[in-house]
């Protein structure tokens, strides 16, 4: 390399490291924030953050979605509700893809892919009120009452269904962005199977 082509190459990387220093150094702190952030009316982001985690089989997605005191409680009094670990824990194996034992100790099938049928609003989001929601001390709570309906297609072949109703639970997370700003999220508090 000569001696002329290294000094160029000197020169304009020290010119791009002084551009990039310039255009940084006006740059508004906050470039894409908003000075007030509006949260929705309704929660609704959730289901479609629902369905889409459970489509893609994505557990990191799944996680996101879930709040740190999220509960899943069965129709079934007997069978003590799910906290978040837990559930994260059941709905792992079931994306996994591999065959392997449920929560209940049986042989479960390794799933292939996941699609809804059915996720529709029965009864419409409203603020919870009472000790309905007796395991967080979220103060906004929003609640609604959904129909699901979803297919498991198993990778031996066949495909199994899973379908009922519930009220679903969401709660709006003020949340820290990757550039220090906050912002609002909903995430799931809970699923109460009917």
């Amino acid at each position: 390399m000569s001696r002329r082509y290294f000094t160029h190459i000197i020169i304009v990387s020290l010119c791009v490291a002084v551009l990039f220093v310039l255009i940084h150094g006006c740059a508004p702190d906050r470039l894409f924030a908003p000075d007030e952030v509006v949260v929705p009316d309704t929660p609704a982001y959730v289901l479609d953050a629902l369905r889409s985690a459970y489509e893609s089989m994505s557990l990191g997605a799944y996680a996101d979605l879930l709040h740190r005191d999220f509960r899943y409680v069965f129709a079934d009094p007997g069978k003590a509700p799910f906290d978040r670990e837990d559930d994260l824990a059941s709905t792992g194996r079931m994306f996994s893809g591999v065959e392997q034992k449920n929560s209940a100790g049986q042989d479960a099938p390794a799933v292939g892919s996941i699609a809804f049928t059915q996720l529709e609003i029965l009864e419409d989001w409203e603020r919870v009120t009472g000790d309905e929601v007796y395991w967080s001390d979220e103060e906004i709570v929003m609640r609604a009452l959904i129909q699901y309906r979803f297919v498991l297609y198993l990778k031996r072949g066949g495909k199994t269904c899973a379908s009922g109703r519930q009220v679903v639970y969401a709660v709006a997370v003020k949340t820290e962005d990757w550039d220090g700003s906050l912002y609002w999220r909903w995430q799931l508090l809970g699923q109460r199977d009917l």
